[in-house]
Order: C-alpha cells, then structure tokens, then sequence
C-alpha cells in the first residue's frame, strides 16, 4: 500500500514547490531593486550574453547571498508561479535595458601642439629603451649559442648560463624546458 493517495502531495514536496516560488519572487525584487537603484547584479551578470540576461538564464540564475536558486522553465510556469513568471519577465527587460546602454561617450581631451611633442619625447625615449633592451637579449642569446653544443645542452652548466643570463636582466622567472 502507498503512503500517500492518488493527488496528494508529500509535506517535503509542498516545501520545495514554495521554497521555489519564494526563490521566483526573490528574482523579481532583487532585480527591480537593482533596476531602481541603476546598479547590477555581479552574479546575474556573469551569465549574460550578447543580447543581456534571458528568460531561462534568469531561472537558472541561483545566488546564496540574494537568496535565489534556480528553477526550470516548467517549475515557472505551473499556475502558482505565472504572475510571478510574468513579472520577472517585466523586469528582466528593463535590466537588459540597463545593462546593454551604451556608457556616456568620454570625449577625449584635446591635445595641444606641446604635448604632442611631450608625447613624441617620450615615444621616443621608449623606442631607445627597447632598442637597447632587445640588443642586450640578442647579445646574451649569441654568446649562449657560442658557448653551448648539443651535448652540453643536456648537462647543468646550460642551465647554469642560463641563470646567469636571467640574473643579468632581472628577469629571474626563466627556466630551462627539457626536450
């Protein structure tokens, strides 16, 4: 014999189905909220697209912290969750308005005849720098090239000139990778 007749639903069940609906609801205040007050929601935006936050992806949506879990599409719309279902839909299109505006274009500042040329200084200043950074690899890399053969390049003295080389250009992060 069952525990329970045909059309009666279990206490554990019942919980979920409002725990559910309760969640439902939580989704649409948070995100009016956030609508309002013209702030997002972290969680919630991770999971948008191009075209902002779906429907689905909305149900799915869970956050401990706003007290939100996910539903299926069918869960949202049973009769009980329709009104809700109905208003997070409302809602969620203003959100997507919100977070798919385009930001307020910054116009640049304009730039004068003296920083331009404070600009170039400093461009080329940079360019002297690289030059000089690149010809100090190049030259590391030749006499590394001159100093080992194949059969030292499997000893640890390559690996000792190597460090050498990385300590001479503070750049103590490389290391030799085995074949």
């Amino acid at each position: 014999m069952t525990r329970y007749s045909k059309g009666e639903t279990s206490t554990a069940k019942m919980q979920e189905r409002l725990a559910k609906s309760a969640s439902l609801i939580n989704k649409v205040i948070n995100i009016s909220a956030a609508v309002d007050s013209k702030s997002r929601i972290g969680s919630l935006d991770v999971l948008a697209g191009k075209r902002g936050v779906s429907f689905k992806t909305a149900l799915s949506w869970s956050d401990e912290d706003l007290e939100v879990t996910s539903c299926s599409y069918n869960t949202s719309q049973e009769p009980y969750n329709i009104e809700s279902s109905n208003q997070l839909k409302l809602v969620l299109a203003k959100y997507n308005e919100l977070i798919l505006a385009p930001p307020k274009q910054h116009t640049p500042p304009k730039i004068t005849q003296r920083s331009q040329a404070d600009e170039i200084v400093d461009l080329k200043s940079q360019c002297k720098y690289l030059k000089n950074a690149l010809a100090e690899v190049y030259r590391a890399y030749k006499q590394l090239e001159e100093r080992t053969d194949e059969q030292t390049r499997q000893d640890l003295r390559y690996q000792q000139v190597l460090k050498s080389h990385t300590k001479a250009l503070n750049k103590a992060y490389l290391t030799l990778v085995k074949p």
